[in-house]
Order: C-alpha cells, then sequence, then structure tokens
C-alpha cells in the first residue's frame, strides 16, 4: 500500500486511472473470496483502504478549485 505523500504526487489523470484499477482489485478480491480461493482476506481490506485514501485526494483537490474559482469570483 502506498502512502499518502505518494498518491499526491500523481496527476488527475493517473488517479482517475488509480480509481480504476482499485476497484477492478476489490472486485477480483472478492470473487475469488466468495469462491474460497483467496487465501489472504486483508488483502480487501488494504485495497479498500487505498482507495478511499485516492479518492480523499481527488475529493481534497476538487475543493481546492472550487475554493479557487469562488475566491476569483469574489474579486471581480
Amino acid at each position: 500500500m502506498r502512502k499518502a505523500k505518494e498518491i499526491r504526487n500523481l496527476d488527475d489523470g493517473q488517479l482517475e486511472a488509480e480509481v480504476q484499477t482499485l476497484r477492478a482489485q476489490i472486485f477480483k478480491l472478492r470473487t475469488k473470496d466468495s469462491l474460497k480461493q483467496l487465501d489472504k482476506t486483508h488483502e480487501i481490506k488494504l485495497t479498500r483502504r487505498e482507495l478511499a485514501v485516492v479518492l480523499t485526494v481527488m475529493n481534497e483537490r476538487a475543493a481546492e478549485k472550487t475554493q479557487e474559482s469562488a475566491q476569483t469570483e469574489e474579486s471581480k
């Protein structure tokens, strides 16, 4: 699992790709778990946490953009 600092260094396109990859990975892990083929069940939890970190970084960036646009409108 990567740290938030490493994830923050990615650009928006890379974050979108990471979200898609992690969601697909969670799907595969859950499928294996339901078929009793998953030995390391903790991987589901770790992957979900990493997805949460990526989504949090994306939401922070969106909030910053919204705040910046509101400030520029106030100055007009």
